[in-house]
């Protein structure tokens, strides 16, 4: 599911894509006229366009002498120890931001949230929202409170191989599942 524009009065959404007032029965008109497909090749165009200018002018200056290195000198202390490990993880997590960038799976979740959220904009389903909001807050979240224990003890078990055969670790791994899948339920709802 898309993104969603906080809604405003009278018919008008404010994209959070250009951040601009759209009267929504033109937003409707426009996309019924060109279409998803035509939406899906904008969004691709403009997802090339922002890592590639993220890659020829972020990237340079991170790997450069500049600010950047000289804050995580002066942060981490790295220029008053021997810090050629640090300064190679370092490297490793700018190369690492690029490449997430630059994965197909970013590139593809990039183009579905900025075409459905449009999509999602345009139409004026607030009764669908309500619906998930319900059925997450009132109903999803209250059934995993309620059967929490149950839920543990499942997932326990299923990771108990993997745990090394350690119920301590297996139960620990469950309940930070448990907590993760709650706060993305929670997340989900506002941003509804």
């Amino acid at each position: 599911m898309g993104l969603t524009a906080i809604e405003c009065p009278d018919g008008v959404c404010h994209s959070h894509h250009g951040g601009h007032a759209v009267e929504r029965n033109a937003m409707e008109k426009l996309l019924a006229d060109h279409g998803r497909e035509w939406c899906e090749r904008l969004a691709e165009r403009i997802y090339e366009m922002s890592v590639d200018t993220f890659s020829q002018t972020v990237m340079p200056s991170l790997h450069a002498a500049g600010w950047q290195r000289r804050h995580l000198d002066w942060e981490f202390k790295l220029s008053e120890q021997d810090s050629e490990p640090d300064r190679t993880l370092v490297d490793g997590i700018i190369n690492a931001t690029e490449s997430f960038l630059r994965s197909s799976e970013v590139h593809r979740l990039f183009i579905q949230e900025l075409v459905q959220g449009t999509f999602d904009e345009a139409s004026d389903d607030h009764l669908r929202s309500q619906a998930v909001r319900q059925l997450i807050e009132e109903e999803i979240l209250g059934l995993l409170e309620s059967q929490r224990e149950q839920l543990l003890q499942r997932v326990s078990t299923r990771l108990l191989e993997p745990a090394g055969g350690r119920m301590d670790r297996a139960h620990q791994a469950a309940e930070d599942g448990l907590v993760e899948v709650e706060r993305l339920l929670c997340n989900h709802t506002e941003s509804l």
